[in-house]
């Protein structure tokens, strides 16, 4: 339950500190809290309260639940109403949901799940223990086009495939296109939002992350690490460094430097962004 909510018997956690880990303190009772260690615990009735002292209360919360309080995982197998084509490798243990469809030449590795109505087009591979949440496509064909003599336009072929490593998680709704002649690949433990856009031939590393209603063009390279915040943009063909991050709905339109912060549209450095607020405040203030 969350710290607001908390009552009498719940499990909960708090990152605060000094006063403001003190006024949760005073106002809970019957409560396990896992909290930082602070010198105000001192002043604790033990009667009141049950504290979980640790360096990281948040992860040490999520560990627990999961433990204790986790739901139980879809049932391994394939659901009467998924279409699987024949020469699908399903895994003995994935899960594949209700309505799900999963194309020629597809692999699914063990323990990963499909929840409902997603699709999964030809030469997808997903390995071991990947979520996929209900309504996610992948391996649709991007947006490639060349005009021709006549200025109609013509298709760029789409003959590659997608690589989903081990242990990524894939929200509802999202769109994972396929590659044009090589592969669009999702790195290990990365975690991508609902409503994303992954354009054809992108490459996302480990443990990157992107979040909901953002949209990475074509060839984009994600290092390890990075993270891409709500309804940003990364224009094609840019890299993103590892443990960069993009700002809330950040246009980013060159590359993004390794532990790089960038904000705006267009993106620029976080110190650049907040300097030029700074003085827009300034102009605004003289008039």
């Amino acid at each position: 339950m969350s710290l607001n909510d908390a009552t009498d018997g719940v499990l909960t956690f708090s990152r605060r500190e000094g006063e403001a880990l003190a006024r949760d303190l005073a106002r809970l009772s019957g409560v396990t809290l896992i909290c930082l260690d602070d010198p105000v615990l001192a002043t604790v009735d033990a009667s009141r309260l049950t504290l979980l002292v640790t360096d990281n209360p948040r992860l040490t919360f999520i560990r627990s639940v999961e433990k204790f309080f986790a739901p139980p995982a879809p049932p391994a197998g394939v659901h009467a109403t998924a279409v699987v084509d024949p020469s699908a490798r399903i895994d003995s243990t994935a899960s594949i949901g209700a309505f799900c469809v999963v194309g020629p030449d597809c692999s699914i590795g063990a323990g990963s799940v499909l929840y409902p109505h997603v699709t999964v087009y030809r030469g997808v591979h997903i390995a071991e223990r990947v979520v996929v949440h209900a309504g996610t496509v992948i391996g649709a064909d991007g947006f490639g086009y060349e005009r021709n003599e006549e200025g109609e336009l013509e298709k760029f072929p789409h003959i590659g495939g997608v690589v989903i490593e081990s242990d990524v998680e894939i929200g509802s709704n999202t769109s994972i296109d396929r590659g044009t002649l090589g592969d669009t690949i999702l790195r290990r433990g990365a975690k991508i939002d609902n409503q994303v856009h992954i354009s054809h031939n992108v490459d996302v590393g480990c443990s990157a992350v992107v979040i909901a209603q953002s949209m990475i063009g074509g060839s984009v390279v994600l290092g390890d690490h990075s993270w891409i915040a709500p309804s940003a943009c990364v224009m094609n063909q840019r890299r993103v460094g590892a443990h960069a991050t993009v700002g809330l709905q950040a246009l980013v339109v060159k590359d993004v430097a390794a532990e790089q912060t960038v904000m705006g549209s267009p993106a620029v450095d976080q110190r650049e962004f907040q300097s030029q607020r700074a003085r827009l405040r300034q102009l605004a203030e003289k008039d």
